[in-house]
């Protein structure tokens, strides 16, 4: 994340980089936080729990890897968090405050503008690969109550 490195939002915007092991859990569902995490190494599993008929399920929802980023939508509406994150093998991640990180694009809106495309970016692959599942599970339910 080349803002790490950027003079006017190291002195802005607090961030820590933060190490994790195998099945350490990064971010619980629920969890009230705007904090936004960019993966600097290693990979990150994003599931949501969903409960069955006889237990709980924790269905993956993603894999994220370096580059990638999580926790970007409580950065914006500040609601709980909608999915649980954990990692999958060692992995190193910049925990940035993401009210002050709001704060940086709005004081610094030509740096802001190529954050802003960057997670908008990402959210509509997001969105597309949510509707691509989605498209999956109502195809395979109408041809269960078909068949």
């Amino acid at each position: 994340m080349h803002l790490l490195n950027d003079s006017d939002f190291i002195e802005s915007v607090p961030f820590s980089i933060v190490k994790f092991h195998p099945n350490d859990v990064i971010l619980k569902e629920n969890e009230v936080s705007q904090d936004v995490y960019f993966i600097l190494d290693g990979n990150v599993q994003v599931n949501t729990h969903v409960s069955g008929a006889n237990n709980e399920l924790l269905p993956g929802l993603a894999r994220l890897s370096k580059g990638d980023f999580f926790g970007e939508l409580s950065m914006f509406d500040g609601e709980p968090r909608s999915a649980e994150v954990i990692a999958v093998d060692e992995c190193e991640v910049a925990k940035v405050d993401g009210s002050s990180m709001l704060s940086f694009m709005e004081k610094y809106p030509e740096k802001g503008y190529f954050v802003l495309r960057e997670l908008f970016m990402n959210l509509v692959l997001r969105m597309r690969q949510n509707n691509l599942r989605t498209k999956t599970v109502l195809d395979l339910y109408l041809n269960e109550k078909q068949a």
